[in-house]
């Protein structure tokens, strides 16, 4: 996640790149919080989906909104890698990056108070 976060700023990148690198780490971070509370979603079951829509629960329903705003992005994704060129603006980009950056803060946090073993000490 956090290489991905980086990824999405790198020079010269398309706004469909930085998109594309911020949605892995967002994607990432709702995994991450999903396993740690002990779930996981089974090969052909829709991962990005559930991952995301998981989000309300394992963090809590602060986070519906990112869920489904996650879930919108997810779709955009969709149409800039499947079916349009240029679909992503820097607007989108950034907003997206800056989503990414705030979950994995409060997921950070959210690790620390109730599974503190699976935070590593640099953390």
């Amino acid at each position: 996640m956090d290489r991905e976060i980086s990824d999405a700023k790198a020079e010269g990148l398309s706004a469909d790149g930085e998109f594309e690198h911020a949605y892995a780490a967002a994607l990432q971070l709702c995994v991450i919080a999903l396993l740690a509370a002990g779930y996981r979603v089974p090969k052909g079951g829709g991962l990005h989906k559930r991952a995301i829509d998981s989000l309300r629960y394992t963090l809590g329903d602060r986070w519906s909104d990112t869920a489904d705003y996650i879930e919108r992005c997810s779709r955009q994704r969709g149409q800039a890698t499947y079916e349009l060129v240029g679909v992503i603006s820097e607007e989108d980009a950034d907003d997206l990056l800056s989503t990414a950056r705030q979950l994995r803060t409060d997921v950070i946090d959210w690790l620390k108070a109730n599974h503190p073993t699976l935070v590593p000490p640099e953390l």
